[in-house]
Protein backbone atom coordinates (compact mmCIF):
# COMPACT_ATOMS: atom_id res chain seq x y z
CA UNK A 1 0.00 0.00 0.00
CA UNK A 2 3.07 2.31 0.64
CA UNK A 3 4.78 1.93 -2.73
CA UNK A 4 1.19 2.39 -4.44
CA UNK A 5 0.73 5.70 -2.10
CA UNK A 6 4.54 6.55 -3.40
CA UNK A 7 3.71 6.06 -6.97
CA UNK A 8 0.59 7.64 -6.48
CA UNK A 9 2.18 10.95 -5.47
CA UNK A 10 5.04 10.93 -7.64
CA UNK A 11 2.56 10.61 -10.77
CA UNK A 12 1.04 13.43 -9.61
CA UNK A 13 3.93 15.75 -9.15
CA UNK A 14 4.99 14.71 -12.78
CA UNK A 15 1.68 15.53 -13.97
CA UNK A 16 2.12 18.89 -12.61
CA UNK A 17 5.21 19.77 -13.36
CA UNK A 18 4.75 18.79 -16.99
CA UNK A 19 1.82 21.47 -16.84
CA UNK A 20 3.85 24.59 -15.50
CA UNK A 21 6.74 23.76 -17.27
CA UNK A 22 4.77 23.71 -20.21
CA UNK A 23 4.91 27.69 -19.35
CA UNK A 24 8.50 27.79 -17.07
CA UNK A 25 8.93 31.30 -18.26
CA UNK A 26 5.77 33.01 -16.82
CA UNK A 27 6.76 30.61 -13.59
CA UNK A 28 7.35 31.63 -10.06
CA UNK A 29 9.61 28.74 -8.39
CA UNK A 30 10.24 29.25 -4.72
CA UNK A 31 12.35 26.44 -2.73
CA UNK A 32 11.82 27.35 0.94
CA UNK A 33 11.31 25.85 4.39
CA UNK A 34 12.70 25.35 8.15
CA UNK A 35 14.81 23.64 10.49
CA UNK A 36 13.73 22.77 14.05
CA UNK A 37 14.77 20.72 17.15
CA UNK A 38 12.35 19.53 19.75
CA UNK A 39 13.52 18.29 23.34
CA UNK A 40 11.41 17.29 25.70
CA UNK A 41 11.76 16.13 29.68
CA UNK A 42 9.77 14.12 32.40
CA UNK A 43 9.14 16.60 35.14
CA UNK A 44 8.62 13.68 37.28
CA UNK A 45 11.22 10.94 38.38
CA UNK A 46 12.70 9.35 37.27
CA UNK A 47 13.21 12.88 34.51
CA UNK A 48 14.41 10.55 31.74
CA UNK A 49 13.72 12.18 28.01
CA UNK A 50 10.34 11.85 26.51
CA UNK A 51 11.56 13.10 23.31
CA UNK A 52 14.46 14.09 21.11
CA UNK A 53 13.95 15.05 17.27
CA UNK A 54 15.26 17.44 14.91
CA UNK A 55 13.60 17.43 11.72
CA UNK A 56 14.75 19.50 8.37
CA UNK A 57 11.15 20.61 6.34
CA UNK A 58 11.84 21.63 2.40
CA UNK A 59 8.92 22.67 0.61
CA UNK A 60 8.87 23.38 -3.49
CA UNK A 61 6.28 26.12 -4.80
CA UNK A 62 5.76 26.53 -8.31
CA UNK A 63 3.27 29.03 -9.51
CA UNK A 64 2.39 29.09 -13.74
CA UNK A 65 -0.87 31.29 -14.68
CA UNK A 66 -3.27 28.77 -13.17
CA UNK A 67 -1.69 26.36 -12.05
CA UNK A 68 0.37 25.18 -8.38
CA UNK A 69 2.29 22.76 -7.86
CA UNK A 70 3.03 22.21 -4.32
CA UNK A 71 5.66 19.68 -2.30
CA UNK A 72 7.10 18.97 0.87
CA UNK A 73 9.57 16.57 2.43
CA UNK A 74 10.76 15.48 6.38
CA UNK A 75 14.12 14.51 7.14
CA UNK A 76 13.60 13.36 10.43
CA UNK A 77 16.42 12.83 12.92
CA UNK A 78 14.54 10.82 16.37
CA UNK A 79 16.85 9.55 18.84
CA UNK A 80 14.37 8.10 21.21
CA UNK A 81 12.14 6.58 18.39
CA UNK A 82 14.69 5.43 16.06
CA UNK A 83 11.96 4.11 13.96
CA UNK A 84 10.10 7.34 12.79
CA UNK A 85 14.02 8.58 11.70
CA UNK A 86 14.16 8.82 7.84
CA UNK A 87 12.77 10.66 5.05
CA UNK A 88 9.21 11.32 4.37
CA UNK A 89 7.22 12.69 1.52
CA UNK A 90 4.82 15.34 3.48
CA UNK A 91 2.49 16.40 0.68
CA UNK A 92 3.11 16.77 -3.17
CA UNK A 93 -0.36 17.94 -4.82
CA UNK A 94 -1.07 19.44 -8.38
CA UNK A 95 -3.60 22.41 -7.90
CA UNK A 96 -5.43 23.76 -10.86
CA UNK A 97 -8.00 26.59 -10.51
CA UNK A 98 -10.10 28.68 -12.89
CA UNK A 99 -13.50 30.73 -13.36
CA UNK A 100 -14.46 29.87 -9.85
CA UNK A 101 -13.07 26.06 -10.32
CA UNK A 102 -10.42 24.66 -7.71
CA UNK A 103 -9.38 21.22 -8.13
CA UNK A 104 -6.41 19.91 -5.81
CA UNK A 105 -4.67 16.38 -6.90
CA UNK A 106 -2.27 14.52 -4.92
CA UNK A 107 -0.95 14.20 -1.06
CA UNK A 108 -2.88 16.73 0.64
CA UNK A 109 -4.02 17.88 4.31
CA UNK A 110 -8.11 17.86 4.22
CA UNK A 111 -9.63 19.92 7.27
CA UNK A 112 -12.94 20.54 7.67
CA UNK A 113 -15.45 22.07 10.03
CA UNK A 114 -14.48 25.21 12.55
CA UNK A 115 -13.85 23.35 15.83
CA UNK A 116 -10.28 24.20 17.16
CA UNK A 117 -8.27 21.21 17.79
CA UNK A 118 -11.31 18.96 18.14
CA UNK A 119 -12.73 16.43 15.69
CA UNK A 120 -16.03 16.44 14.86
CA UNK A 121 -17.00 16.77 10.86
CA UNK A 122 -12.97 16.68 10.00
CA UNK A 123 -12.57 13.26 9.48
CA UNK A 124 -10.85 12.74 6.46
CA UNK A 125 -7.38 13.94 7.59
CA UNK A 126 -6.15 11.47 10.26
CA UNK A 127 -4.17 11.64 13.18
CA UNK A 128 -0.44 10.24 14.41
CA UNK A 129 -0.58 9.64 18.01
CA UNK A 130 3.01 8.62 18.32
CA UNK A 131 3.32 10.83 20.78
CA UNK A 132 -0.36 11.73 21.42
CA UNK A 133 -1.09 15.40 21.45
CA UNK A 134 2.67 16.24 23.04
CA UNK A 135 3.40 18.09 19.56
CA UNK A 136 1.88 21.00 17.15
CA UNK A 137 -1.79 19.89 15.81
CA UNK A 138 -0.55 20.78 12.45
CA UNK A 139 2.02 18.24 12.80
CA UNK A 140 -0.41 15.72 14.29
CA UNK A 141 -2.48 15.82 11.13
CA UNK A 142 -1.42 13.01 8.46
CA UNK A 143 -2.01 13.96 4.91
CA UNK A 144 -4.01 12.14 2.75
CA UNK A 145 -3.46 10.72 -1.41
CA UNK A 146 -6.97 12.39 -2.80
CA UNK A 147 -9.08 14.61 -4.71
CA UNK A 148 -10.41 17.57 -4.13
CA UNK A 149 -12.59 19.68 -6.28
CA UNK A 150 -14.55 23.17 -5.27
CA UNK A 151 -16.73 25.56 -6.85
CA UNK A 152 -16.54 28.80 -4.97
CA UNK A 153 -18.58 31.92 -6.15
CA UNK A 154 -19.12 34.62 -3.39
CA UNK A 155 -22.16 33.50 -2.07
CA UNK A 156 -21.58 30.05 -1.76
CA UNK A 157 -18.91 26.97 -1.96
CA UNK A 158 -19.66 23.68 -3.00
CA UNK A 159 -16.91 20.84 -2.37
CA UNK A 160 -16.43 17.05 -3.83
CA UNK A 161 -13.96 14.62 -1.65
CA UNK A 162 -12.86 11.19 -3.44
CA UNK A 163 -9.64 9.38 -1.87
CA UNK A 164 -8.86 5.88 -3.54
CA UNK A 165 -7.08 4.83 -0.93
CA UNK A 166 -7.39 6.07 2.70
CA UNK A 167 -4.85 6.52 5.52
CA UNK A 168 -5.56 5.60 9.39
CA UNK A 169 -4.64 6.86 12.42
CA UNK A 170 -1.24 6.39 13.27
CA UNK A 171 -1.17 4.84 16.97
CA UNK A 172 1.55 3.74 19.44
CA UNK A 173 1.58 0.42 19.79
CA UNK A 174 5.43 -0.38 20.73
CA UNK A 175 4.64 -0.76 25.19
CA UNK A 176 8.47 0.97 25.51
CA UNK A 177 6.72 4.48 24.38
CA UNK A 178 6.15 6.17 27.09
CA UNK A 179 2.59 7.44 25.03
CA UNK A 180 1.60 4.20 24.11
CA UNK A 181 -2.08 2.73 23.78
CA UNK A 182 -0.89 -0.34 26.18
CA UNK A 183 1.24 0.99 28.75
CA UNK A 184 -0.01 -1.15 31.41
CA UNK A 185 1.51 -4.13 29.72
CA UNK A 186 4.98 -5.48 29.30
CA UNK A 187 4.55 -6.22 25.59
CA UNK A 188 1.55 -6.03 22.97
CA UNK A 189 1.35 -8.20 19.50
CA UNK A 190 -0.61 -7.21 16.38
CA UNK A 191 -1.73 -10.81 15.46
CA UNK A 192 -4.18 -9.56 13.26
CA UNK A 193 -4.30 -6.22 10.99
CA UNK A 194 -8.04 -5.88 9.38
CA UNK A 195 -7.65 -3.13 7.27
CA UNK A 196 -9.30 -2.46 4.08
CA UNK A 197 -7.36 -3.64 1.34
CA UNK A 198 -6.16 -1.26 -1.39
CA UNK A 199 -8.89 -1.54 -3.85
CA UNK A 200 -11.19 1.16 -5.28
CA UNK A 201 -14.14 -0.20 -3.16
CA UNK A 202 -12.69 0.63 -0.38
CA UNK A 203 -12.17 3.84 -1.26
CA UNK A 204 -13.73 7.27 0.60
CA UNK A 205 -15.78 10.03 -0.70
CA UNK A 206 -17.67 12.78 -0.02
CA UNK A 207 -19.11 16.67 -0.09
CA UNK A 208 -19.79 19.74 1.27
CA UNK A 209 -22.21 23.03 0.82
CA UNK A 210 -21.37 26.17 2.63
CA UNK A 211 -23.21 29.44 2.21
CA UNK A 212 -21.87 32.67 2.94
CA UNK A 213 -24.00 35.23 4.59
CA UNK A 214 -23.11 38.62 5.63
CA UNK A 215 -20.79 37.93 9.18
CA UNK A 216 -22.23 34.06 9.00
CA UNK A 217 -21.15 30.87 7.30
CA UNK A 218 -22.98 27.66 7.09
CA UNK A 219 -21.88 24.75 5.87
CA UNK A 220 -23.64 20.95 5.30
CA UNK A 221 -21.44 17.81 4.65
CA UNK A 222 -21.36 14.40 4.33
CA UNK A 223 -18.71 11.42 4.37
CA UNK A 224 -18.44 7.70 3.41
CA UNK A 225 -15.72 6.64 5.41
CA UNK A 226 -13.89 4.11 7.88
CA UNK A 227 -13.85 3.84 11.16
CA UNK A 228 -9.94 5.60 11.32
CA UNK A 229 -8.98 4.47 15.04
CA UNK A 230 -9.31 0.38 15.20
CA UNK A 231 -10.83 -1.08 17.73
CA UNK A 232 -8.87 -3.38 19.34
CA UNK A 233 -9.95 -6.72 20.51
CA UNK A 234 -7.19 -7.99 23.00
CA UNK A 235 -6.67 -11.56 24.03
CA UNK A 236 -4.06 -12.17 26.91
CA UNK A 237 -4.64 -13.18 30.32
CA UNK A 238 -4.72 -10.45 33.37
CA UNK A 239 -2.72 -8.81 34.33
CA UNK A 240 -2.11 -8.46 31.16
CA UNK A 241 1.74 -8.38 30.62
CA UNK A 242 1.86 -9.92 27.22
CA UNK A 243 -1.39 -9.34 24.87
CA UNK A 244 -2.18 -9.73 21.42
CA UNK A 245 -4.60 -7.42 19.69
CA UNK A 246 -6.86 -7.69 17.15
CA UNK A 247 -7.36 -4.52 15.01
CA UNK A 248 -10.51 -3.81 13.17
CA UNK A 249 -11.77 -1.12 10.89
CA UNK A 250 -15.37 -0.88 9.44
CA UNK A 251 -17.63 1.50 7.05
CA UNK A 252 -19.20 4.24 8.28
CA UNK A 253 -20.79 7.51 7.21
CA UNK A 254 -20.98 10.85 8.64
CA UNK A 255 -23.46 13.36 8.01
CA UNK A 256 -22.99 17.08 9.59
CA UNK A 257 -23.20 20.33 9.77
CA UNK A 258 -21.13 23.59 10.87
CA UNK A 259 -21.60 27.01 11.35
CA UNK A 260 -19.53 30.31 12.65
CA UNK A 261 -20.38 34.04 13.07
CA UNK A 262 -18.77 37.15 14.17
CA UNK A 263 -20.89 39.67 16.45
CA UNK A 264 -18.49 42.83 17.55
CA UNK A 265 -15.62 40.52 19.66
CA UNK A 266 -16.67 37.46 19.59
CA UNK A 267 -17.14 34.62 17.22
CA UNK A 268 -19.93 31.66 17.48
CA UNK A 269 -18.80 28.38 16.37
CA UNK A 270 -20.81 25.18 16.59
CA UNK A 271 -20.95 21.83 14.51
CA UNK A 272 -23.01 19.12 14.93
CA UNK A 273 -22.76 15.78 12.89
CA UNK A 274 -23.86 11.93 13.31
CA UNK A 275 -22.18 8.76 12.54
CA UNK A 276 -23.84 5.74 11.67
CA UNK A 277 -22.45 2.41 11.91
CA UNK A 278 -19.26 3.22 14.10
CA UNK A 279 -17.84 0.63 15.30
CA UNK A 280 -17.45 0.04 19.07
CA UNK A 281 -15.60 -2.94 21.00
CA UNK A 282 -18.02 -5.29 23.16
CA UNK A 283 -16.32 -6.35 26.67
CA UNK A 284 -18.27 -9.81 27.45
CA UNK A 285 -16.94 -12.93 27.33
CA UNK A 286 -17.14 -13.38 23.62
CA UNK A 287 -14.77 -10.06 23.02
CA UNK A 288 -16.64 -8.67 19.95
CA UNK A 289 -17.23 -5.80 18.13
CA UNK A 290 -20.66 -4.03 17.38
CA UNK A 291 -21.78 -0.87 15.26
CA UNK A 292 -23.80 1.98 17.02
CA UNK A 293 -24.83 5.02 15.71
CA UNK A 294 -23.47 8.03 17.74
CA UNK A 295 -24.38 12.05 17.81
CA UNK A 296 -22.03 14.56 18.64
CA UNK A 297 -22.37 18.32 18.99
CA UNK A 298 -20.10 20.94 19.53
CA UNK A 299 -20.23 25.07 20.70
CA UNK A 300 -17.48 27.48 20.80
CA UNK A 301 -16.85 31.03 21.66
CA UNK A 302 -13.83 33.23 21.07
CA UNK A 303 -13.38 36.67 22.37
CA UNK A 304 -10.97 39.22 21.10
CA UNK A 305 -11.11 42.18 24.00
CA UNK A 306 -8.20 43.73 21.75
CA UNK A 307 -4.61 44.77 23.42
CA UNK A 308 -3.08 41.18 21.91
CA UNK A 309 -5.88 38.94 23.98
CA UNK A 310 -7.86 36.18 22.87
CA UNK A 311 -9.74 34.11 25.02
CA UNK A 312 -11.87 30.64 23.74
CA UNK A 313 -13.43 27.93 24.94
CA UNK A 314 -15.54 24.95 23.36
CA UNK A 315 -18.10 22.71 25.15
CA UNK A 316 -18.12 18.98 23.08
CA UNK A 317 -20.61 15.76 23.79
CA UNK A 318 -20.97 12.43 22.09
CA UNK A 319 -23.76 10.03 23.26
CA UNK A 320 -24.13 6.65 21.68
CA UNK A 321 -27.52 5.30 20.89
CA UNK A 322 -29.26 1.76 21.83
CA UNK A 323 -26.12 1.96 24.51
CA UNK A 324 -26.02 -1.13 26.97
CA UNK A 325 -23.72 -1.88 29.46
CA UNK A 326 -21.34 -3.93 27.54
CA UNK A 327 -20.04 -1.16 25.18
CA UNK A 328 -16.10 -0.21 26.30
CA UNK A 329 -16.80 2.99 25.33
CA UNK A 330 -18.94 5.48 28.12
CA UNK A 331 -22.43 6.25 26.78
CA UNK A 332 -21.84 9.96 27.28
CA UNK A 333 -18.53 11.84 26.58
CA UNK A 334 -18.43 15.64 27.58
CA UNK A 335 -14.91 17.66 26.66
CA UNK A 336 -14.52 21.29 27.01
CA UNK A 337 -10.87 23.07 25.41
CA UNK A 338 -10.19 26.66 26.68
CA UNK A 339 -7.31 28.40 25.17
CA UNK A 340 -5.50 31.88 26.48
CA UNK A 341 -3.13 33.87 24.10
CA UNK A 342 -1.60 37.22 24.81
CA UNK A 343 1.48 38.88 22.70
CA UNK A 344 3.89 41.03 24.39
CA UNK A 345 7.28 42.68 23.78
CA UNK A 346 5.93 44.03 20.29
CA UNK A 347 4.59 41.09 19.39
CA UNK A 348 7.77 39.14 19.72
CA UNK A 349 6.72 37.04 22.95
CA UNK A 350 3.35 34.88 22.33
CA UNK A 351 2.18 33.49 26.17
CA UNK A 352 -0.76 30.72 25.19
CA UNK A 353 -1.91 27.83 27.32
CA UNK A 354 -4.19 25.60 25.80
CA UNK A 355 -6.41 22.64 27.49
CA UNK A 356 -8.52 19.60 27.33
CA UNK A 357 -10.64 18.58 29.74
CA UNK A 358 -12.46 15.84 29.98
CA UNK A 359 -15.53 16.79 32.49
CA UNK A 360 -16.95 13.19 32.62
CA UNK A 361 -13.57 11.54 34.01
CA UNK A 362 -12.37 14.84 35.55
CA UNK A 363 -8.93 14.69 33.81
CA UNK A 364 -6.73 17.07 31.92
CA UNK A 365 -4.36 17.86 29.08
CA UNK A 366 -2.64 21.37 29.25
CA UNK A 367 0.15 22.61 27.41
CA UNK A 368 1.82 26.33 28.48
CA UNK A 369 3.75 27.63 25.86
CA UNK A 370 6.23 30.71 25.22
CA UNK A 371 6.85 31.88 21.63
CA UNK A 372 10.06 34.39 21.51
CA UNK A 373 10.49 35.63 18.17
CA UNK A 374 14.71 36.43 17.29
CA UNK A 375 13.77 37.71 14.28
CA UNK A 376 11.76 37.08 11.32
CA UNK A 377 13.50 33.38 11.08
CA UNK A 378 14.17 32.43 14.17
CA UNK A 379 12.20 31.73 17.00
CA UNK A 380 12.60 30.04 20.43
CA UNK A 381 9.66 28.12 22.26
CA UNK A 382 9.44 26.51 25.58
CA UNK A 383 6.90 25.10 27.67
CA UNK A 384 5.43 22.66 30.00
CA UNK A 385 2.81 19.39 29.05
CA UNK A 386 0.69 19.03 32.42
CA UNK A 387 -1.26 15.70 32.61
CA UNK A 388 -3.59 15.26 35.74
CA UNK A 389 -6.47 12.83 36.47
CA UNK A 390 -6.44 9.51 37.55
CA UNK A 391 -8.88 8.07 35.00
CA UNK A 392 -10.05 9.04 31.07
CA UNK A 393 -7.39 9.05 28.05
CA UNK A 394 -5.38 12.22 29.73
CA UNK A 395 -5.52 10.59 33.56
CA UNK A 396 -3.61 7.19 32.13
CA UNK A 397 -0.69 9.78 30.88
CA UNK A 398 -0.69 11.72 34.32
CA UNK A 399 2.91 10.43 34.92
CA UNK A 400 4.07 11.93 31.65
CA UNK A 401 4.03 15.65 32.40
CA UNK A 402 6.83 17.37 30.80
CA UNK A 403 8.72 20.16 30.28
CA UNK A 404 10.30 21.05 26.21
CA UNK A 405 12.24 22.99 24.51
CA UNK A 406 11.85 23.73 20.65
CA UNK A 407 13.87 25.94 18.25
CA UNK A 408 13.38 26.56 14.79
CA UNK A 409 14.91 28.41 11.61
CA UNK A 410 13.17 29.20 8.85
CA UNK A 411 14.12 29.66 5.33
Amino acid sequence: MRILRIFYSTFILFCGWLNCHSQISESEIKLNGFVDTYHAIRSKKPNDMMSSRSRLRTELRIKSKNSFLYASVNAIDNSIMKDNSGIELREAYFQYTNNGWDAKIGRQIVTWGVADAVRVTDLISPMDYTEFLARDYDDIRIPINGFDIKYVQPKYKAQLIFVPVPDFFIMPMDTENPWSMFYNCDDAFVINDLRPETKITNCEYGGSFTFYMKGFDFTLCGLHTWNKIPVNLIYGMQPYKEIEVEQHYQRMSMLGFNFSGSIGQFVVRGEMARYFDKLHGIKNKYNAIQKFDVNNALIGLDWYPGYDWTIAGQFMISSIEDYHQFIVTDEITQMGTFNVKKKLLRSTLDLSSFAYIDLVKGSLFNRFTADYAVNDQIHVICGYDLFSGDKGKFGVFKDNSQYWIKAKYSF
